[in-house]
């Protein structure tokens, strides 16, 4: 899903508006910062994308103008057009480029096919997910991926908006430079997989080394935890970064047993590096 700094329609699929609010161009200076060094993708608002059920539009409308004035990206489909591969296509990519999936309760959206699988892939991918009622539904109704999450309530009878989108915010921008990154690595992580993993696409150097920080991070409870998918790439990445260094090691071990060879020709030095070098081989690739 591509996202856009002014109101426009999608080129991808027609009838299709991507409503995205402006980002800021201010820079931060947090060194030290192992998700900030080098990445402009930590700087501004959260990426945000609404599902809901098309009679809770209006609703939806007020939602999204309170979010845009702040810096967010936010994706909303806002037309009622008929499902098809191209459209599911797009709504999958803006659920993985998202770093929080608000999902507006209601009993339409609870029964709705289209919401529920919008659900499906966030779940999937691990996103943070935001459950918030707009109109009363039966809790014993509800999937029980929404059910076990905190709610806010946005009810028009007795609710207070503002109160409730000030708890919005909170949730949405909670360990954010975290999330962003969970965003980051699994973007990463399906263009690997979409590419038969293929190693060039792996990580190396310090991004490999921000990624072992982060899943370091993540395993001491900031949320969102990794997906499986975030494992495996992280995982190979790693493997791989390992593998290049033994291959160096051997290279150069090599090579200096062909300097002993021409600085000291002795055949009892030379022998004895050739017996050996097949042991060092073998403990260097375990």
């Amino acid at each position: 899903l591509y996202l856009f700094e002014v109101r426009g329609r999608s080129p991808c699929v027609k009838n299709r508006r991507v409503a995205s609010s402006a980002m800021s161009e201010k820079k931060k200076s947090e060194k030290g910062n192992y998700l900030a060094e080098g990445d402009k993708i930590m700087d501004g608002g959260s990426t945000v994308m609404i599902s809901y059920s098309r009679k809770d539009k209006a609703f939806v409308k007020n939602i999204y103008d309170a979010l845009a004035i702040d810096d967010r990206n936010i994706w909303v489909d806002w037309e009622d057009i008929p499902p098809s591969n191209d459209w599911l296509d797009e709504i999958h990519k803006g659920i993985e480029q998202s770093d929080c999936f608000i999902f507006v309760l209601s009993p339409d959206s609870i029964k709705s096919e289209v919401c529920n699988w919008e659900v499906d892939h966030a779940v999937k991918n691990g996103k943070r997910i935001i459950p918030v009622v707009c109109r009363d539904v039966d809790y014993r109704e509800v999937r029980k991926e929404l059910a076990s999450l905190n709610w806010i309530f946005f009810r028009p009878d007795g609710d207070d908006f503002n109160a409730a989108m000030k708890l919005l915010l909170k949730a949405l921008d909670n360990d954010l430079r975290h999330a962003r990154y969970h965003t980051k690595l699994l973007t990463r992580a399906i263009d690997w997989e979409r590419h038969d993993f293929e190693k060039s696409l792996l990580l190396t150097g310090q991004d490999l080394q921000r990624a072992k920080h982060w899943l370091s991070a993540s395993a001491l409870g900031k949320e969102p935890k990794p997906t499986t998918l975030h494992l495996s790439f992280i995982t190979a990445s790693d493997s791989l970064s390992t593998s290049m260094k033994k291959r160096k090691l051997i290279a150069v071990f090599f090579a200096f047993i062909v300097a002993i060879g021409i600085i000291w020709p002795s055949w009892g030095v030379f022998f004895f590096s050739l017996v050996f070098s097949p042991f060092f081989v073998y403990f260097s690739s375990n």
